[in-house]
């Protein structure tokens, strides 16, 4: 159950991640912070690695407390500030990767921080 919980979890990251690529320049806007494309860019590197290493089951401790880190960072930069305004999909989206981040944090407490 472990194995296909964690295989589920990483799908999602995985298109994400290539959602970022092939739509960069669309996302671009929503970064409070210089540089723009170029952190959508290395974001969606990010999702994809972290996926890739549950997938081949190696580095998944570390990856996974990497991934909440930048779910953590999503939430304070990109999503909570709306939510605090009282916007309803900054809020959805706070408490989705608020759920993430916690999957993230399950995946990498279960995971031996292997080769």
């Amino acid at each position: 159950m472990q194995t296909i919980g964690k295989y589920v979890y990483a799908v999602p990251f995985l298109l994400f991640g290539i959602n970022h690529f092939v739509a960069g320049s669309q996302m671009a806007g929503m970064v409070p912070v210089p540089g723009g494309v170029i952190w959508i860019y290395v974001t969606g590197a990010a999702m994809i690695a972290a996926s890739i290493s549950i997938f081949i089951n190696k580095k998944t401790k570390l990856a996974m407390i990497l991934l909440a880190v930048l779910l953590g960072i999503y939430i304070a930069l990109l999503h909570l500030p709306g939510a605090i305004k009282g916007d309803i999909s900054s809020t959805i989206n706070t408490l989705k990767d608020l759920g993430l981040l916690g999957g993230a944090l399950v995946i990498a407490g279960i995971s031996k921080d292997n080769a």
